[in-house]
């Protein structure tokens, strides 16, 4: 046999006419205009397509496309973080602050006369009239628990000084005037009548209201009822033009909105304000849970169901997994079912015969050529 006439496989993988050019990672076509790829051209308005072609190396629209998306992607990761931050952190402190928390089992229940009917609120405080003796005789039998704060002269606490309330009339109005509905302070100035009357502090219990005694000007404010009934005498119930404060006092004391806490918690000023008509026309503290806790312990109980269901399902699924189904896929089949390896049997998923009898009929023109 000459030399080089031997029998050889050609080089069919190498020839041009036979390959294929592969298909692109990302087709050049044009996206439409969906609410996720417009979403994703606005969260990533910052990066021009200039930008990312010669800085971030990305000359292709396509691939351009493909990072905005996976920074739109990012942008709801980072919002479903913080709304898991709120709803875990500020929650509470946004809609049941720590006043309208706390236990509610010392308080002196307004109208309760099985605890005793010589018992009046100052500025929230219980305080017995059991040994009082009035220099200033009242024209009325006070209602246990009720709220005397109008009918002495309080001074303004610092909270309403604040230079964050300025501009507003309900921190600092003067609400001992003849036109306040009871003539006046009859009872003169606050700390001094308590000590002349003989008014006892009952252990700094608060009064507290029910959600049906929460009558015409008052309404609820982080858990503590106020009574601006006085004020509202005093300035006529006419609301002062531009002032958010007062805005948002008349709508709850005149529209039947009894619990006005969200009202308070849209701005920092509101916030302030909130403090100071605590500290000077508060009339005691709400015996029940105002709306905002119920929704907040609603929420939690349901927060608390659903993950400890994923919690636990997950943890019996592992050990069902563990002790029951684990052992059976390991296990060895019965010999009944093992075939020995043969590399000339076809897949068993073909359903067919191999044949290699016909492989070399199968070579095309140029192969023959070649062998």
């Amino acid at each position: 046999m000459p030399r080089g006439a031997t029998l050889r496989r050609g080089r069919t993988l190498v020839r041009s006419e036979r390959q294929q050019k592969p298909e692109p990672m990302i087709k050049k076509e044009k996206r439409k205009l969906t609410p996720w790829v417009i979403y994703s051209r606005i969260i990533s308005f910052w990066a021009p397509g200039v930008l990312l072609t010669k800085l971030g190396k990305m000359p292709d629209p396509g691939m351009q496309q493909a990072w905005r998306e996976k920074i739109a992607l990012v942008s709801l990761i980072v919002l479903v973080c913080a709304a898991v931050v709120y709803l875990t952190i500020f929650l509470t402190m946004t809609f049941c602050p720590q006043s309208a928390a706390k236990t509610q089992y010392r308080v002196f229940h307004y109208n309760d006369t099985t605890s005793g009917p010589s018992v009046i609120g100052i500025l929230g405080g219980a305080f017995s009239t059991e040994n009082a003796t009035w220099t200033t005789r009242l024209d009325f039998t006070p209602v246990p628990g009720q709220d005397l704060t109008p009918y002495f002269n309080v001074p303004v606490p610092p909270s309403c000084q604040s230079s964050k309330l300025a501009g507003l009339r309900a921190p600092t109005q003067n609400v001992c005037g003849d036109n306040n509905g009871n003539g006046g302070c009859p009872l003169g100035d606050k700390d001094t009548a308590i000590q002349k009357n003989h008014l006892v502090s009952m252990d700094g219990r608060p009064v507290g209201y029910d959600w049906s005694d929460v009558q015409s000007g008052f309404f609820v404010l982080n858990g503590y009822v106020l009574n601006l009934s006085p004020y509202l005498i005093t300035v006529g119930k006419k609301q002062k033009p531009g002032d958010i404060l007062d805005e948002a006092i008349f709508g709850a004391a005149n529209a039947g909105l009894v619990d006005a806490t969200l009202l308070f918690q849209r701005t920092s000023q509101m916030k302030a304000a909130a403090q100071c008509l605590i500290d000077r026309y508060a009339a005691g503290v709400l015996a029940k849970d105002t709306p905002g806790c119920f929704a907040v312990n609603l929420f939690n109980y349901v927060a608390l169901v659903v993950i400890g269901g994923i919690v636990l399902t997950r943890f019996f699924m592992a050990v069902i997994f563990q002790y029951v189904l684990s052992w059976q896929l390991v296990r060895r089949p019965p010999r009944s079912k093992v075939r020995p390896l043969s590399y000339n049997a076809a897949a068993p998923w073909t359903g067919k015969k191999p044949q290699t009898g016909g492989a070399v009929a199968n070579l095309g023109k140029g192969d023959e050529d070649e062998l």
